[in-house]
């Protein structure tokens, strides 16, 4: 069996390079989406182990996303990337199904050890 994947989801380019690092840093494969659009595609096509969402993005949002993804996938599971804190009770109060929510700027030990235990 290949290395197993996870999906950045997160139209910041600069937070999918440093997500690429510390994944592939991590031993993982690294797979990218500028869009939720794009990545839901990827969800499909490659049905990754582990996904990391940004909530903000143009076109859909994190929150969307989430809803389509559970309609593919309802066991993977999905972090949530946010700038604003407010958003993790925001989550827990709709109820969203995610693993863990991450703040940015993200502590990148803390992101890595919860890469590692989630992924077994």
């Amino acid at each position: 069996m290949g290395k197993k994947r996870i999906l950045v989801i997160d139209d910041e380019e600069s937070i999918r390079f440093l997500l690429r690092e510390v994944i592939e840093d991590l031993g993982y494969h690294c797979l990218e989406a500028e869009s939720a659009i794009i990545g839901i595609e990827v969800v499909v096509s490659e049905n990754p182990d582990l996904i990391i969402l940004d909530i903000q993005m143009p076109q859909m949002n994190g929150l969307e996303a989430i809803q389509k993804i559970r309609k593919i996938n309802k066991k993977v599971p999905i972090f949530m990337l946010s700038a604003f804190s407010h958003m993790e009770n925001v989550i827990e109060n709709m109820g969203v199904d995610v693993q863990e929510f991450i703040p940015k700027p993200f502590d990148i030990d803390y992101l890595s050890k919860r890469i590692t235990e989630e992924m077994g």
